[in-house]
């Protein structure tokens, strides 16, 4: 078990996904001095491009782009994740264990079923990570909020995460080692992967210009967000 805890726990269906959905914001919270891990759900193994010793190589080459403090597999099975207690728990170990104040899940609504599955297998996880009759042993732990991450939909409702020029860089920088996703080239088969880099750029800088940023990304939250003052949401 973990002696230290994390800011914050981006969790993924597949390697990439965190990136893809929330490669900024995690370059911005790691240039700002806080610890953020990666755990990826499944290694992608089903993935139609690459194995997963190949996608384990490359999310490790893109943490270490982006300066995570770690980057976990939990080997559940690509296109098999469920509602299960065996998976739950899974989760909740790596929760207790690193003590996170955030924890993010791609978008319950993303049009991909093993993102959706991530999403509810995450916040399940976080209900029974709190209670302290769950689990034997292991200290319960609390997260503070889970946000949601958009990876191919998006929602009208919102909140814009003000990016500056080096996290979109930096962003567009780890993605780039996904080689076997988003390279194409002899022997790949065409996915929409293909293509996508370039239509997450355009996507990003004009979520900014929506705010007067170089670039943002976009968060859903469940629960209500409570502030001190309008004019803090002013920038």
């Amino acid at each position: 078990m973990q002696n230290w805890s994390c800011d914050s726990i981006v969790f993924g269906a597949h390697p990439d996904d965190a990136e893809l959905g929330a490669g900024g914001m995690i370059a911005q919270e790691v240039r700002l001095g806080r610890k953020v891990m990666i755990c990826d759900l499944t290694a992608g193994e089903m993935g139609s491009n690459g194995t997963a010793v190949q996608r384990r190589a490359e999310a490790l080459a893109a943490a270490e782009v982006l300066g995570v403090s770690e980057r976990l597999c939990l080997g559940l099975p690509d296109r098999a994740l469920q509602p299960c207690e065996t998976q739950i728990s899974e989760i909740v170990r790596v929760i207790r264990d690193y003590r996170p104040r955030m924890v993010f899940t791609p978008w319950h609504e993303d049009d991909h079923l093993d993102h959706v599955h991530a999403a509810g297998l995450v916040r399940a996880a976080v209900l029974n990570a709190r209670l302290r009759k769950y689990g034997g042993s292991s200290a319960p732990w609390a997260v503070d909020r889970v946000w949601e991450y958009f990876i191919h939909e998006t929602s009208s409702h919102h909140v814009l995460l003000r990016l500056e020029e080096e996290d979109g860089i930096l962003k567009q920088k780890a993605l780039r080692s996904y080689l076997s996703q988003f390279q194409e080239g002899e022997g790949t088969v065409s996915t929409r992967l293909h293509g996508l880099l370039q239509r997450l750029e355009w996507r990003d800088r004009y979520a900014g210009s929506q705010i007067g940023a170089p670039w943002a990304e976009g968060f859903w939250q469940r629960e209500p967000l409570g502030l001190y003052d309008l004019r803090n949401m002013l920038i």
